[in-house]
């Protein structure tokens, strides 16, 4: 109980703090020109009302010398019309035929290709922004940024145009991004926030207008320059309607009984989007269906501890950065809203969603987010009503924020709800202190019922990082609208790593570190222990290196079974630790990541290799297999797991895409294929035909479903 009164007020006095923010010291500005006549999108830049406006040039390298100017010239004209803005993109190469460019897919990873982008901070508050990237085919990739990159949301999919060509002195893009895609304020003159980054592939070369410093990372909006010269810009739609229609048929073929053949046919309102201000956004949803999400990747355990899936569902990534809280992370300990929960059980199956709705944005100096969903009754989980609430201060770089959730199940006794408290300060250029103090409410549960993080510090730059921090789980702390996967645990960590870049022709930079991390239960105990070693290499080539030397501890005090098979007795297990990574540049055609790990395990030892290679065999045809290894030897016995997973895909063109799954799970004996068509009829509406089958030692499903968007704007 003292450290609980401790945390309370050390979170409090982090929170009375006064943060120091980070400016860059006079960022760039560029003007945008009105013109009355839009130009015609062609990739080629002819036309007059190109030459109104002046180019931005000057770009300097992140990478691989930072502050440099760019060995290739980049320039951008910025025009603007009453209906949208427009960037005249000329990527100049002295060897245009050695431009990278394999990608076509809408939200296709460009980290293959060369690419620009554009960064758009419509409101000016240095913390969020669009994103907008485009490669030599004219792929495009669009994304909110928030929190200055702490999330990126790819789901965010809107109406903008690029049409791009290649030739004999680089290659050109043309992009329309409508003022209706966008968030803009109401003032008559506005500046925005912008940058632009351009990728050299072939030559691992990053450059950049504004933010070129590698002591922060490209989404960091407050190194951003500054757009001037608007005026008189449309708040965008007020409306937009999307209809889906879905036809469909499902078997399930067990092994004993008889087939079953459902159909899956249906409509519902994908989303209905209603902007209240130029700032604040509804977006309802009635009877949704997500039958084009992409499956899960397989995973298997080999702890004594639940796994993370990622939300995958369109409805709920979007926004999705507005309702996280405390620690976050891609693994976290503690999520206190993980939307995966509403509407999927454990297993991945999937129970009705009545409706949906959420209202996101600011109003002044706060930042605002609220989710209501209703599940149906679905045999054995009653009706389910999931409410999410968050709210932030901004101080500049920095927030203070709280957060709720309401779970309430069937009848108003049954229930689980939370509320906390946290915060980001940011101080000088590199520092953060983060905290977070969260109450949990369930039925006949009065005790031990907190979690809370007085502080955890970091320090991040270029050369060094270097974080610590300590949290504490109760062991009757619930967040079932969240995804805990350890209570009755106390947690201290430190790491530091130095990333030194030295001169020479062969290595870009090295790592080094070392990483170690106690917990403890409630009463002091200790249950684990982890200790690490790192060193690596990131080469001139883009390849990287990396090896790990670590020692980990385990005390056991309650039997378990691993993988229904192991029994794993009470006691103290040491365990020492080796892995070697290494992942090819992936500007080539053949790319690949590889991971060989041994490590002595529960008395005996694992073995496990993970191999990821990715053939992209033309700018239509791409290949990736992720292949997972493992080989434990037991006193008690030994287990082989082999886990695949690969991805084909065939884009006939930027609008016809198809992607065909394979996965085998050898430890459940599953096969999986999973095959999807999208056609891209216009922006924002599509056409999906999926196909898909899973068979183990139990039973057999497939499915067929074609399902049809079409949005309306007004």
């Amino acid at each position: 109980m003292r450290l609980l009164v401790q945390a309370k007020h050390a979170s409090v006095a982090v929170l009375l703090m006064s943060p120091l923010l980070a400016q860059q010291a006079d960022p760039p500005s560029v003007q945008a020109v009105q013109v009355e006549q839009e130009p015609v999108l062609d990739g080629v830049l002819d036309e007059p009302v190109w030459q109104e406006a002046s180019p931005v040039g000057q770009f300097r390298q992140r990478n691989p010398q930072e502050g440099n100017p760019a060995t290739e010239k980049t320039e951008v004209r910025i025009i603007y019309s009453d209906t949208a803005i427009f960037f005249g993109v000329t990527c100049y190469d002295s060897q245009p035929d050695r431009i990278i460019a394999t990608q076509r897919a809408r939200d296709a990873d460009l980290e293959f290709d060369d690419s620009f982008t554009i960064l758009l901070d419509t409101f000016h508050s240095h913390r969020n922004a669009f994103w907008f990237e485009m490669n030599p085919l004219g792929a495009r990739y669009d994304s909110w940024i928030t929190d200055e990159g702490g999330r990126t949301s790819p789901e965010w999919d809107e109406r903008w145009e690029v049409v791009v060509a290649i030739g004999e002195e680089g290659w050109v893009a043309e992009v329309r991004i409508p003022f209706s895609v966008l968030r803009t304020p109401s003032a008559e003159e506005q500046v925005w926030g912008i940058d632009f980054r351009r990728v050299i592939k072939r030559k691992n070369e990053e450059v950049a207008w504004s933010n070129y410093r590698r002591d922060f990372t490209f989404e960091q909006v407050s190194q951003a320059g500054h757009l001037e010269g608007l005026r008189q810009i449309p708040t965008g739609f007020t409306y937009r309607i999307k209809p889906y229609v879905l036809l469909g048929l499902s078997r399930s073929l067990p092994e004993f009984g008889g087939a079953s053949t459902h159909n899956e046919s249906d409509v519902g309102l994908e989303v209905f989007k209603y902007r209240l201000s130029p700032n604040l956004t509804l977006d309802l949803t009635v009877n949704p269906d997500f039958a084009e999400t992409e499956v899960d990747d397989p995973q298997i355990n080999l702890t004594r501890f639940p796994l993370f899936f990622p939300e995958k569902r369109e409805f709920f990534l979007e926004d999705a950065g507005v309702f996280e809280f405390g620690p976050g992370g891609d693994v976290p300990e503690l999520r206190l809203f993980h939307s995966r929960r509403i509407g999927l059980t454990e297993e991945g199956e999937e129970v009705p969603i009545l409706f949906g709705g959420r209202l996101t944005g600011t109003a002044g100096k706060f930042e605002l987010g609220l989710l209501n969903a209703q599940t149906q009754e679905s045999d054995p989980d009653p009706r389910r009503n999931y409410t999410v609430g968050r709210v932030k201060r901004i101080f500049g770089r920095s927030f203070v924020g709280a957060m709720v959730t309401n779970l309430q199940s069937g009848g108003s006794s049954d229930y689980n709800r939370t509320a906390g408290l946290d915060s980001e300060l940011l101080f000088f250029d590199h520092l953060s202190v983060n905290s977070f103090l969260v109450h949990s409410w369930s039925p006949e549960v009065n005790e031990d019922t907190w979690a809370f993080r007085p502080a955890k510090i970091t320090w991040a730059s270029d050369f060094l990082n270097a974080n610590i921090e300590h949290q504490t789980i109760q062991r009757n702390f619930e967040a079932e609208m969240g995804f805990v996967p350890r209570k009755d645990m106390k947690k201290t960590l430190g790491e530091i790593s130095i990333h030194p870049r030295p001169d020479s022709e062969w290595i870009r930079r090295t790592t080094l570190g070392t990483f170690m991390s106690y917990i403890s239960n409630q009463a002091g105990e200790l249950e684990t222990r982890d200790q690490k070693m790192t060193f690596g290499i990131e080469w001139e080539s883009g390849d990287r290196s990396m090896v790990d030397v670590g020692k980990n501890l385990e005390s056991i005090t309650q039997p378990f079974i691993l993988r229904g098979k192991f029994l794993i007795l009470p006691g103290v297990y040491r365990n020492n630790q080796y892995e070697y990574r290494f992942r090819t540049f992936r500007g080539r055609r053949l790319s690949t990541f590889l991971r060989i790990r041994w490590e002595e395990f529960w008395e005996g030892d694992r073995f496990a290799i993970t191999f990821n290679p990715n053939f992209i065999i033309s700018d239509k045809l791409s290949v990736r297999i992720e292949y997972d290894f493992d080989d434990i030897s037991l006193p008690q016995g030994q287990l082989t797991t082999h886990l695949v997973n690969s991805i084909f895909r065939y884009n006939l063109s930027n609008e016809w895409l198809t992607t065909t799954t394979l996965q085998f799970d050898s430890s459940e004996d599953l096969y999986n294929l999973n095959f999807r068509l999208n056609y891209i009829y216009r922006p924002g509406d599509d056409v999906f035909l999926v196909f898909n089958r899973t068979s183990d030692n139990v039973r057999t499903d497939w499915s067929v479903l074609l399902k049809v968007t079409r949005s309306f704007d007004f």
